[in-house]
């Protein structure tokens, strides 16, 4: 049989095992005897392309569109990184005397790099500075912190920050401040670094971290008051989570997965999950003090919530709520005069809308 010859069903070949390619079918040469012959024919299938769920548009069709609104999401995310593809953000470490790495360094930098590219079009600090300790090196930290000055009146100083770091089991988490026109970020290193599994997130955790530093850029000047006290707590966390994780997702598929993750893998503290549970939820985390039975929802639900904002609006108009509050206003009014709709009247469909996301995984509340 030449070479060249068309692979079919019965036809002679040269070596077992070979495959040929043949009128849309796949053959495998096989041995049936003595002879290599060509097996029977197997249609070649390309599989489906994925179907993209419709993405909504408008607070009206949040709910029913709820299954495209990570899609919309990631569309926006990457249409920011699309118009800003470069920062001049100065990222930089410090690392106590006997601080380890939690992780690769650069895991932070190509976070906090493509956050600051997605939010490009807002006021950011020149630079930030992650400060690392961990127990061992708390009084070092404290030093450390009292380098720094800032802008709003605290309830809570520096150094006073960084001891709270490590005043559990082990250090754990961070906070950011703005100090000129740094951010600066105190992080609490827990021995062994990987104790609370914080190298999960490759990064997304600092870059949360970031975008409290982009929020405090548009408050300084303006306010006394540190940022959280002005803004709802649902808004004040939800927000850095709404940057990071997206941000982070290699692709649209991803960041399907990485979200539903956020959904399934927290605990849910709340009764239920109807609409009118989750406007509680949000209604009691309006402002400082945080409510204190539901406040560890604000990363996960708050998150979500803030998910659907961004699906309608993009990322901008979240800071541009920010703006117009460090302006004066207040949250009501400022929401209003970004979206064009009372907050009264979009709570009530972004409730039926999240409700709809956690219903669709199905979760048990145990």
């Amino acid at each position: 049989m030449p070479a060249n010859a068309t692979a079919k069903t019965g036809g002679i070949c040269t070596k077992q095992g070979k495959i040929a390619k043949a009128s849309g079918n796949t053959f495998t040469c096989i041995k049936i005897g003595k002879k290599l012959v060509w097996s029977k024919g197997v249609t070649v299938t390309k599989p489906a392309p994925e179907k993209i769920p419709a993405m909504p548009t408008t607070f009206t069709d949040l709910e029913a569109k709820h299954e495209g609104i990570p899609y919309a999401v990631w569309e926006k995310i990457q249409s920011n990184l699309a118009l800003h593809k470069s920062t001049n953000l100065k990222i930089t470490f410090l690392f106590g005397p006997t601080t380890p790495q939690r992780y690769p360094n650069q895991w932070t930098i190509d976070a906090v790099t493509l956050g600051s590219r997605v939010m490009a079009a807002q006021k950011q600090p020149a630079e930030v500075k992650f400060v690392q300790f961990n127990k061992s090196d708390v009084l070092w930290a404290r030093t450390e912190a009292e380098k720094y000055i800032s802008p709003f009146r605290l309830g809570i100083s520096f150094p006073d920050q960084a001891s709270e770091k490590c005043a559990g089991v082990d250090c754990d988490g961070a906070v950011t401040n703005i100090a000129s026109d740094i951010g600066l970020v105190l992080v609490g290193v827990a021995n062994p670094v990987n104790r609370f599994n914080i190298q999960k997130f490759n990064g997304q955790n600092d870059l949360h971290e970031y975008t409290h530093a982009v929020q405090g850029m548009i408050f300084k000047g303006k306010t006394q008051s540190p940022p959280p006290v002005l803004m709802p707590c649902w808004f004040s966390e939800g927000q850095p989570q709404a940057v990071s994780i997206p941000t982070v997702a290699r692709s649209a598929e991803e960041y399907v997965k990485i979200r539903k993750g956020w959904i399934t893998d927290n605990r849910w503290v709340l009764k239920d999950y109807e609409p009118e549970t989750i406007q509680d939820f949000l209604r009691k985390n309006m402002k400082l003090p945080c409510d204190e039975n539901s406040y560890s929802m604000v990363f996960h639900l708050g998150y979500i919530v803030m998910d659907t904002l961004v699906a309608i609006g993009g990322i901008d108009k979240t800071f541009d709520v920010l703006t117009s509050i460090a302006d004066g206003m207040s949250y009501e009014d400022s929401f209003k005069n970004t979206y064009g709709i009372s907050w009264d009247e979009a709570s009530v469909l972004l409730s039926k809308a999240v409700s709809k996301i956690y219903k669709h995984y199905k979760i048990e509340i145990t």
